[in-house]
């Protein structure tokens, strides 16, 4: 019952899925960057919701700078609608009037004499360098001497320049922008060890980037079980136009899955909402060949017939034994030597969700149907996810 050595083929399918929806070539402001260095910068803004790249060499206003300020700050959970104006010149219908608030507010940027804010003026390298260190904790009092040019070597010596070459007053592309967010999120927060990119849930690789991989891994949401005569697109919250669907880590379509679907009863979803990819799971249809390896993944579906404890912990489940269910399961798993002559399949749980939806304290439990997606390692299956049938 497998799913193709799922993750290491949805990983597969990552790449392609960053390659396809980062198809352009933009033209780099700096010549020290190759197109491919910038495609991966640009999706990981993309992907943590900072701003989207329109037009490369656009210049950036000031109001439009204020909302990808605040969109890269947890400020921006606490966007809220008011009919107030704190600057003459930026009426409360104004797109960008709450950015714009919260950034001033909180000293990210400053407005002019006569209570404005000149939102449609350009922004600069001066003001996008103060910004960026008032994000990482940097106040004004770090800095001696010509405040500008201090922040600036500060700037520099963060290496928040990287790719990003103006002079003071120069103004600030859509290219600059996405580089200087980049190097924001990979940059370590004033006296910390912690990237500024972990409260937009970044982490480092081992070569000291920001792979936009793991972010579309770990905004996957699921499992959905969705059940014969049901709609799979419906179960997602975007469109079928664009959708990259994956069959049992292979590239499909929505009409294999929902035939695939039907002829097996149901099948199992996850999905991921920015890159608008589907992964669809079912009993059958597989490749059996590439079932093979310490990271290859099962679908199994079947009734609960004991859940098992240490007799030293008897409130913590470590084991299920199932009973396979034999008119929708891959023959090689109901003559697998791992099931016992009553068509039974012991499962380990070692994931404390999985554990406590098995416990006493959780809502399944012995004469239950349930789908179990299990990881295989040699005999020994252990479950990633369960699902009530």
């Amino acid at each position: 019952m497998g799913i193709k050595n799922g993750w290491y083929r949805n990983m597969g399918s990552f790449l392609t899925v960053t390659a396809v929806i980062s198809g352009f070539n933009p033209v780099i402001a700096s010549a020290n960057i190759s197109s491919s260095d910038f495609s991966m910068r640009d999706k990981v803004v993309s992907l943590t919701g900072i701003m989207e790249l329109t037009n490369n060499t656009g210049i950036v206003t000031r109001g439009e700078f204020a909302k990808m300020l605040v969109n890269a700050s947890s400020f921006r959970e606490n966007l809220s609608k008011s009919d107030s104006s704190v600057f003459k010149d930026v009426p409360s219908q104004n797109p960008n009037a709450e950015y714009i608030k919260i950034a001033a507010s909180q000293g990210l940027m400053t407005g002019y004499l006569g209570g404005v804010f000149k939102p449609e003026n350009n922004i600069t390298y001066r003001e996008g360098v103060k910004a960026v260190l008032t994000l990482l904790g940097y106040k004004d009092e770090d800095f001696t001497g010509n405040i500008t040019s201090s922040r600036i070597s500060k700037f520099q010596f963060l290496e928040l320049n990287e790719n990003l070459n103006r002079t003071t007053d120069e103004n600030l592309t859509q290219t600059d922008c996405v580089n200087l967010f980049y190097n924001l999120l990979k940059t370590k927060k004033k006296d910390s060890s912690e990237i500024y990119g972990k409260v937009l849930n970044c982490e480092l690789n081992s070569d000291g980037e920001i792979n936009p991989i793991s972010i579309l891994k770990d905004e996957r949401k699921g499992p959905l079980l969705v059940r014969k005569g049901f709609s799979v697109i419906q179960s997602v919250p975007f469109g079928s136009e664009k959708a990259n669907v994956f069959l049992n880590g292979a590239t499909s379509t929505l009409a294999a899955v929902k035939e695939s679907q039907k002829t097996n009863g149901f099948v199992v979803i996850y999905y991921n909402v920015k890159s608008k990819t589907i992964w669809a799971y079912t009993t059958d249809g597989w490749d059996k060949d590439t079932l093979t390896g310490e990271n290859a993944y099962v679908l199994i579906l079947g009734e609960v017939k004991n859940i098992y404890y240490k007799s030293t912990d008897v409130i913590t489940p470590t084991s299920i034994r199932l009973e396979i269910d034999s008119s929708n399961s891959d023959s090689d798993i109901s003559s697998s030597e791992n099931v016992d002559s009553n068509g039974y399949l012991s499962i380990n749980l070692d994931s404390s969700k999985l554990q406590y939806l098995f416990s006493i304290y959780g809502k399944v439990t012995v004469g239950d149907k349930v789908v179990m997606v299990c990881s295989k390692n040699g005999t020994t299956y252990t479950a990633v996810d369960a699902i009530d049938y």
